[in-house]
């Protein structure tokens, strides 16, 4: 069964940590929201992360309370 955190993985490719890089794209733009597609293709070109890391950063963020979906967009939930 895959783990979610283990303390052998490489901390650039935790939940927490990509879901920094998230915000960070969900700050950029202009109205608080981003399409998912968009995240994943300037994260994955940017970062070399992976659509799985990438997931488990929107979940992360998710079960926080921090963004909601609204397909196909990631819409930040809260204010600066």
């Amino acid at each position: 069964m895959a783990k979610l955190f283990t303390k052998d993985e490489d901390l650039m490719k935790s939940a927490p940590y990509i879901g920094s890089e998230i915000l960070k794209q969900l700050q950029n733009s202009d109205d608080g929201r981003i399409s998912i597609f968009d995240l994943a293709k300037k994260l994955s070109k940017t970062n070399k992360i992976t659509a799985r890391s990438i997931y488990y950063g929107m979940l992360f963020l998710y079960s926080l309370g921090i963004v909601e979906f609204d397909e196909p967009y990631l819409i930040r939930n809260v204010t600066d």
